[in-house]
């Protein structure tokens, strides 16, 4: 029980598919200030296969708006038999991961002339344009950074950001979703030093999300001894439709409300002076 939240940033909302069936229950988590609500369970698994999960997940997306989000953001197996009920529903595929859980290196290594250091607001400029150059736009219709704060790390090669990581705590580990420049060497070496920077307590394990655009670095964390989950879909159902609208330009519209008059023209005369003709 103490999974069901009651605060209004949580919701948990249940689905009975017939009189005397098992409940279907699922849960829904939005921070405010952010832009996606995210589904955080459906239980029991007995019951997933049951025609009520496409209510429920239309139940879960009316409360999610109601809260102010603008999307929300699913994660399954992709294997999962609940794989077509979301799309029912109105999720749509925006990308694919694995996870992978890492050792933590026993000692430190060099990485040519770049180094870690915690994100700063300084950097938001290079890290929108590092992600709007790196990430698909696909994912970035689903998952927008340019309206919530990042906490993590900023890899500083030669005076320029090649890479950043954001940085998830809690209780059970830490979750890091980096996005890479792909010019960057030595995979390997990076990932160790950036292992390195964790603060790691409690012998918390870290885990590594690897998305489809940057797979080459499943061989990285695989050559690493890492553990692979199984490969997961991420769905995203878009909850306000977007419609485009006409942005007038300023300076356009001083140009075409402040007109030119034309002068009476001027001639010079033979001792110099100006003369109107």
């Amino acid at each position: 029980m103490g999974q069901l939240r009651l605060d209004y940033s949580s919701y948990s909302g249940i689905a009975r598919p017939r009189k005397g069936a098992s409940p279907l229950i699922g849960q829904v988590h939005f921070n405010f200030g952010e832009q996606a609500a995210r589904l955080v369970f459906l239980a029991p698994e007995s019951a997933l296969s049951s025609n009520a999960l496409v209510a429920l997940l239309d139940h879960l997306s009316w409360e999610s708006s109601n809260r102010g989000a603008f999307r929300l953001l699913a994660e399954i197996d992709e294997d999962h038999p609940t794989f077509e009920s979301f799309r029912h529903a109105g999720f749509s595929v925006y990308t694919r991961q694995n996870v992978w859980k890492l050792s933590l290196p026993e000692t430190s290594a060099a990485n040519g002339n770049g180094h870690w250091r915690p994100l700063h607001s300084i950097d938001q400029h290079s890290l929108q344009t590092l992600y709007h150059a790196v990430v698909p736009p696909l994912v970035q219709s689903a998952e927008a950074i340019d309206k919530r704060p990042l906490h993590g790390y900023a890899y500083i090669s030669e005076g320029e950001l090649l890479a950043f990581v954001e940085a998830i705590n809690g209780p059970l580990g830490i979750y890091l979703q980096p996005v890479v420049h792909p010019n960057l060497r030595n995979p390997e070496e990076f990932l160790t030093s950036l292992l390195r920077q964790l603060p790691v307590v409690m012998g918390r394990p870290v885990y590594l999300a690897v998305r489809d655009y940057q797979s080459w670095f499943n061989g990285t964390a695989n050559a690493m001894n890492g553990q692979s989950s199984t490969r997961r879909v991420l769905f995203v159902k878009h909850l306000a439709r977007q419609q485009r609208v006409a942005v007038t330009s300023s300076l356009l519209k001083v140009l075409e409300q402040h007109g030119t008059e034309p002068t009476a023209p001027l001639a010079r005369s033979q001792n110099g002076e100006k003369k109107e003709k």
